[in-house]
Order: structure tokens, then C-alpha cells, then sequence
């Protein structure tokens, strides 16, 4: 047990006394509403597992205060903060939170020019988008052909009193505060941004014009309920853009000038849609990336100021508040991954608490791009979102346990191993290598990739913890299987490369190419030419590009799709393919088939286009088609056992097949039939 005192100070906020320098940070992914508009149950249960571990706070993500023309309902709609009917099943919501000592708000938004925040015509400072790359207009950015118009004069002043009229339905409905969300290029954060604001008038152009917007928020909103809630601010400590954007010191500038006008607190985040720094940062970035910026502007003011960006460990949660660089931390993945993690916090539980992984393919991608922006998901915790339905309930099945056999010690392995002991079976699990892990094990090896890792230690700590049986170094034959008699065989053994059948000529016949298998590239850290050739441009080929593509080596990605790495999140996949545009990786899509120029030393791509010729390729390195391993299920079968396949063995070719996402929420959805 590890406890942090230092998180459990008391602060003031506003007229409020917080017990500790916590919160759960303003997040979209768990706002569900049904087909009146209303808070649905499911939601209820997404907050009320999270504040069970006492917080000092807790705060629902950006929520519309702008009335549309035509209003939305269902799970894709949000929160109408602009209707007063949405007040009741609020109230519903905040009851059940406050079962807990816990301070429970709210964000106040607009997306602005932000693409897809709005099902009609958007509206920002100037008519831009929020996509920095479209607002540049460099012609890299993917245009949607979202309209987009410049607001009035005349229409600002309605849009301060819709975000005051909704702080005053938040405290009728009983929040404790409002956070106001000023960053991210939402609507308030393109009047700061001068590459989205290019008005004349005294909104635009000089700090004090462009800060005036935000201004008059606080301030109508501190009028509006300032006796009765707190009014907390968000805002980008950096945009990252130097002249274009919104700076630091234009950050610690506004400080004191928000806290004039009302704010109670102030949450420093950053990023924009197309900078170099996004707003939810992937593994790439380090951990607690954007605390520094916090550190710059909590000297200028007296009200608390709040610090977010990668923070997943609450040790350094603790390091930070203890070192003056915050008054609070936020917590926002985290929250995500582990539901739990405060109160394994407040019981010193640190071990025990489910690390995020920055992978972004659940939290991100599955709610706004694979989902509709319907229900988020996470990679290490399949029960997100499913709070409600999937409930665990331990040693479940006690009274009558089955002997269960685990061959194999991924990620889908691990974790049809932790799940079916969680319910009180009897476990054993068989690993041939010498360690946990599985392919995790080659994808931690990856530059910038290593915390992915993380997950393997925990599994290791709760398997221990469950009293499952592990045997390393051991392969499990037809034999052994007979002697030990299992009830229930869970074959997790995952996949292999294979070279694509249509290049078969190219392995036979290539006099002076060496020829490579991922797996093995990455697991005996093979020795490669100075040319090499990657065969595939879906996640396993694109990282492997990165990883390849040191010093003077060159590197060809050569994929079939149109499209490269289709299996990463977007927010993972925008860093990568920076990281390899400075490293001059060249990618070739639409490749349909690859063969050796007649002189057996040269490769030519044929695709879309002109065939390509690539001289000089000394490496060939198969990253694209995989095959499963289920050698021993007919086995499994023949003895009597219930069989189930998890992971890469079961499937390695649809959307989902081959991530951390899909293994181990599949792993978990069959433990749980057991």
C-alpha cells in the first residue's frame, strides 16, 4: 500500500471547500441521452462508478449551450444545455453523484469552427475552420465541405447570454460548478487564435480584442450564478503555432484577468485539430506533456489552477501538486482505463490500478470516427460503456469451478485467464515463451511505443493476485493436454506472418534481397541492408517503418489499400506519420502486386499508376498478411473439453482484428460466457 497524502489537502473553490486535488477531467465519452433528450440510465451508472473513489471533482465534457435549428435527440445528440427541459433527469444525475463526496460540474461549449461538432452550418470568429491546416489553406488538409460563417456583431451578445442562461439551468439542476471550455479551437478558443480570427472589429486582432469574447462569458456567467456555483475556465496554455496561435505568455496574461471577471479556477490544457500538438495526445508524447504550462500560469493568479495532458500515474499526480506546479490534477483516460482509479488511490492500491495506454483506438476512435459519435470504448477496459450490463461480480462461480486451461500468454490469453479467475475458476496458463506477453512484447520494442507495455505487468500482478497458474517456457502437446483433463480449453495463441501467396516468386527467387518475417525481425533483432522494403502499410508495417528507418536507411512502405495504417487510432497514427516524414520514409498505397525486375536484383511496384521500380533493395520485410495458430483445437475437441478461440487465433482479418482493442474485449466477452 502506497498512500499520497499530499492529493488529500482540502481546497477552495469558490465558495466551496474541496477535500482533495483530484478530478475526473470534463470528458465526452460517457454523455448518453435516449430519444426525449433526457439522461439515460447508462450514463447514470458511467459517473456513478467513477465517483464511488471520492474525487474532489468530477466534470461532464463539452455540453451545447447554443440552440440549433433544428434540435437533436438520442445517444449521438449530447446534453441541451440551451432547454430547460433538460433540468429534471440532470437533477436525476446529480443526485446519484452526490451519493458521494464528490463536487460534480459541467462544461459549457461550442465547437465553433470545429468540423463535425454540429450537424448544421457552424459559426466562428471568421468563418474558418478550426483544422489548422484547412485555415492555412496549404492544401494538405482533408476539406469536409462543412459550411462555415463569420458571426455578426449583433449575434455575439447572444451567444454570452446562451452560455449564461445555461450555467443558470446547471445550478437549478444542482452542479456544484460550470467549467466554461475555452481551449481546443471551440468556439472561444478561435477568438484567441489568431489564424482562426481575422476580425476587424474589437473582437479581433489585439490581445485585449480577442480576449473580449471570453471575457464577457465569465463574467455573465459569474453573474448569472456566481452565488451559487463556481464558475471554472479551461483555456490552451499554447497552441503551439508561435505567431499564429494563442501563446504562454498571452496564457499567464489572461490569468488574472479571468480571475477579475469571475473565475474560480482555471484548467490549463492545450492542443488544436491539425497542430503538431493534438488535444488528446497518443503515446508518443510524454507523460504530463502539458504541465509545464500550468506551472507558467499559476503564479499570476489566487484561484486554483488545474493541470491535464497524459496523466495517468497518480504518483505524479502527487509529485506535481507537492512541487507548487498545480493545485489539482486532472484525470481523464485514466478515468477511462480504470474506473476505479481514485479509489485505488485513496486506498494505496497503486498497483492494482489499470493503466492507460495512450492508444486512443477506443476512447477516441470509437466514439467520434468508428462509431458514429455514439459510445466510446477503450482498449484495456472492455466494461467502458457497458457499465450498466456488464457486471462483475467475483467468485461467481465458486460453487461449481471448472478446471480451465489457458494455452497461450497474450493479451486475449491474459486476459481469458484473469476474467474466468475472477469468477472463481480453477486456472491454469500455458506460455511457451519466457515471459508474458506475447506480441505486445515486439510492439513495446517500437520507438516511441514502449509504454504500451505497461499493460503486461499488471496482468502479471492480478493473474498472481487471482492465484492462476502460470507456466512459462512451455508448449502445450496432445499429451499433456490428455493428462490434464481440463473442463474448459481457451486457445489464445495468436498469429503468425505469412508471405503473401502472390509473392511467392519474389521469396524464391530473389538472388541478393534478404527476406524477413516481422516477428523475427523484431524478436532476434535481424540485421537489415541500407534499402529496405516493407510489405504492408496497416499498423504492424507502419511502426515497423518507423522502427527501420535510422540514421541514412531507406525505407519504402508498400501497401495494398488505399489508405496506411488503418488499424490505429487517428490521433496515434497523425504522430506516426510525422515521425516518419522526418525520417523521409516513403509510402506507396494502392499496391497490387510486387515483382523482381528481370535481373532478379530490383523490385517493381505495380499499381494504380506507372509500375515503380525500386533499385538497390537489399530487404524485404513480410508486415501484412498474418495467419492464426490453432493447431490444437481439433485436439481440445476430440478430449471433451469446452473450446473457445480468443484473440489473433480466433480472428485475424476483419476491421478490428489484430489490436490490443479487439483481443481483449473478445477475450473478455467469452470469459465472461464461462
Amino acid at each position: 500500500m502506497q498512500k499520497l497524502p499530499e492529493l488529500y489537502q482540502p481546497m477552495k473553490l469558490g465558495r466551496f471547500q474541496i477535500p482533495n486535488r483530484l478530478m475526473m477531467a470534463g470528458m465526452s465519452a460517457g454523455t448518453k441521452t435516449d430519444s426525449n433528450g433526457e439522461i439515460t440510465p447508462e450514463m447514470i451508472a458511467y459517473y456513478v462508478e467513477r465517483a464511488r473513489g471520492e474525487p474532489g471533482m468530477i466534470a461532464i465534457g463539452a455540453s451545447q449551450v447554443v440552440p440549433p435549428e433544428k434540435r437533436l435527440y438520442g445517444p449521438h445528440a449530447g446534453i441541451a444545455l440551451y432547454s430547460d427541459d433538460i433540468v429534471p433527469s440532470l437533477s436525476k444525475l446529480v443526485d446519484a453523484v452526490h451519493a458521494y463526496d464528490v463536487k460534480f460540474g459541467i462544461q459549457l461549449w461550442n465547437g465553433g469552427g470545429t468540423e463535425g461538432t454540429s450537424h448544421e452550418e457552424l459559426f466562428s470568429p471568421s468563418g474558418l475552420s478550426s483544422n489548422v491546416r484547412t485555415a492555412r489553406g496549404d492544401g494538405t488538409a482533408r476539406y469536409r465541405g462543412q459550411p462555415n460563417r463569420a458571426l455578426e456583431k449583433a449575434e455575439i451578445s447572444d451567444i454570452v447570454k446562451y452560455f449564461s442562461s445555461a450555467a443558470r439551468r446547471c445550478a437549478d439542476a444542482g452542479f456544484d460548478f460550470v467549467e466554461i471550455h475555452a481551449g481546443h479551437g471551440y468556439l472561444i478558443s478561435n477568438f484567441l487564435t489568431p489564424l482562426f480570427n481575422k476580425r476587424t472589429d474589437e473582437y479581433g486582432g489585439s490581445f485585449e480584442n480577442r480576449t473580449r469574447f471570453l471575457l464577457e462569458i465569465v463574467a455573465a456567467v459569474n453573474a448569472e450564478v456566481g452565488d451559487r456555483i463556481a464558475v471554472g475556465l479551461k483555456y490552451n496554455g499554447d497552441d503551439f503555432l508561435g505567431e499564429e496561435g494563442w501563446t504562454l505568455a498571452e496564457s499567464c496574461r489572461l490569468a488574472p484577468l479571468a480571475e477579475k471577471a469571475g473565475a474560480d479556477y482555471i484548467t490549463v490544457t492545450a492542443g488544436l485539430v491539425g497542430s503538431p500538438k493534438l488535444t488528446i495526445p497518443p503515446m508518443y508524447e510524454p507523460q504530463g506533456c502539458y504541465t509545464d504550462l500550468a506551472a507558467a500560469v499559476k503564479p499570476h493568479v489566487n484561484i486554483p489552477v488545474g493541470t491535464i495532458g497524459r496523466i495517468k500515474n497518480p504518483e505524479m499526480a502527487r509529485d506535481l501538486v507537492a512541487a507548487g506546479k498545480a493545485d489539482f490534477v486532472c484525470f481523464g483516460r485514466g478515468t477511462i482505463a480504470d474506473p476505479e482509479i481514485f479509489l485505488k488511490t485513496r486506498e494505496g492500491r497503486l498497483d492494482d490500478i489499470r493503466p492507460c495506454l495512450a492508444d486512443c483506438r477506443g476512447c477516441i476512435d470509437e466514439h467520434l470516427l468508428r462509431n458514429g459519435g455514439g459510445d466510446a470504448s477503450c482498449v484495456v477496459n472492455p466494461r467502458m460503456s457497458r457499465e450498466l450490463t456488464c457486471i462483475d461480480i467475483p467468485d461467481s462461480a465458486a460453487a461449481n469451478p471448472k478446471r480451465i486451461l489457458v494455452i497461450g500468454g497474450g493479451l486475449a490469453g491474459m486476459e481469458a485467464a484473469r476474467r474466468t479467475a475472477y469468477s472463481g475458476h480453477h486456472v491454469m496458463l500455458f506460455e511457451r515463451r519466457s515471459q508474458l506477453g506475447g506480441q505486445i512484447l515486439l510492439a513495446r520494442q517500437m520507438p516511441g511505443r514502449r509504454e504500451i507495455g505497461d499493460i503486461v505487468p499488471w496482468y502479471e500482478r492480478q493473474l498472481s493476485k487471482m492465484g492462476v497458474e502460470v507456466h512459462l517456457n512451455t508448449e502445450v502437446t496432445e499429451s499433456m493436454l490428455k493428462d490434464l483433463s481440463p473442463d474448459v480449453v481457451i486457445l489464445g495463441t495468436g498469429s503468425a506472418p505469412v508471405v503473401p501467396q502472390d509473392m511467392m516468386d519474389v521469396v524464391m527467387n530473389a538472388e541478393d534481397i534478404d527476406i524477413m518475417m516481422l516477428d523475427d525481425l523484431v524478436e532476434h533483432q535481424l540485421d537489415v541492408g541500407e534499402n529496405v522494403l516493407v510489405v504492408g502499410g496497416d499498423q504492424n508495417g507502419m511502426v515497423v517503418a518507423d522502427y527501420l528507418a535510422q540514421g541514412e536507411r531507406r525505407v519504402v512502405v508498400a501497401e495494398a489499400l488505399n489508405h496506411f495504417g488503418g488499424k490505429l487510432a487517428a490521433h496515434d497514427r497523425w504522430y506516426l506519420l510525422n515521425r516518419q516524414n522526418a525520417k523521409n520514409v516513403r509510402r506507396i498505397k494502392n499496391v497490387h502486386h510486387i515483382q523482381l525486375t528481370p535481373d532478379m536484383r530490383s523490385v517493381t511496384l505495380i499499381g494504380d499508376g506507372a509500375p515503380d521500380t525500386l533499385s538497390g533493395i537489399d530487404t524485404i520485410v513480410f508486415a501484412s498478411d498474418r495467419r492464426s495458430e490453432r493447431s490444437l483445437v481439433e485436439v481440445a475437441e476430440s478430449l471433451g473439453a469446452s473450446t473457445y478461440i480468443v484473440g489473433d487465433a480466433h480472428d485475424i482479418s476483419s476491421e478490428n482484428a489484430g489490436t490490443i482493442f479487439n483481443n481483449i474485449a473478445h477475450a473478455y466477452d467469452t470469459a465472461r460466457q464461462i
